[in-house]
């Protein structure tokens, strides 16, 4: 094989590696931005009337928003849901809960573990993508550069 169609070669599974392993990569960049967390809520109680309890958790949720809590309650009427998410107080109010009613509730949820180191967050997110380009750009390169010879 000469060298020409070896590089054409070369860059074209370089290409194929860099899809295989995106995702790969994605999922270990997001392993490495979040811990997870469980907070327990003793005895919270709905009054009359009352579906929904607020809870103080130890950390801000990783995206800010309502989605990625798993909430279990050990009362048997209870679907608890997240209802609303105040990032600043790191506030959830939890509803589908029975009225009139004791409970413990967990919450499960992600936390951004890299609140410690300044710009490592933003270096973090960006990592797959700097890989990917630069991956396919040295595909590319290989192929032009065998295929000018």
């Amino acid at each position: 094989m000469n060298t020409k169609v070896a590089g054409i070669v070369g860059g074209i599974v370089m290409i194929m590696i860099a899809f295989i392993m995106f995702p790969l990569v994605m999922d270990s960049t997001h392993d490495l931005q979040v811990d997870p967390q469980s907070d327990v809520f003793a005895d919270e109680t709905t009054g009359v009337g009352e579906t929904s309890v607020d809870v103080v958790l130890t950390y801000n949720n990783y995206p800010g928003d309502t989605t990625g809590f798993t909430l279990t309650s050990d009362n048997a009427n209870d679907t608890p849901a997240a209802s609303s998410y105040t990032d600043a107080t790191k506030t959830l109010t939890v509803g589908g809960l029975e009225a009139e009613a004791t409970r413990d509730l967990t919450v499960a949820y992600e936390y951004d573990a890299l609140t410690d180191y300044t710009g490592m967050g933003s270096l973090v997110s960006m990592t797959p993508l700097l890989l990917f380009v630069g991956l396919i750009f040295g595909a590319g390169f290989s192929i032009w550069s065998s295929a000018k010879r």
